[in-house]
């Protein structure tokens, strides 16, 4: 994770904000695998877009991980 990146992440984790889920020090496979839990139990809000938006993680990573395609298709206008 870059300085940049990690200073926002860390910002998130400590105002509280929709990132508050995540650990305070998250792997790209950790956020892609919190992506993938979110999209099976049917929540695909802000904290799950955040996610996806801050790791810059595409719908290539996420149908590997094993996201169905209709999920890939509501998440259209994030990835």
């Amino acid at each position: 994770m870059g300085k940049a990146k990690k200073r926002g992440f860390q910002n998130c984790i400590n105002t509280g904000m929709s990132l508050g889920a995540l650990p305070s020090c998250c792997s790209r496979e950790d956020a892609v695998s919190f992506v993938i839990k979110n999209i099976s139990a049917d929540n695909l809000g802000p904290e799950t877009k955040d996610v996806i938006s801050l790791f810059g993680i595409t719908a290539e990573e996420l149908s590997e991980a094993g996201a169905s395609y209709e999920a890939l298709v509501a998440l259209k206008a994030v990835l």
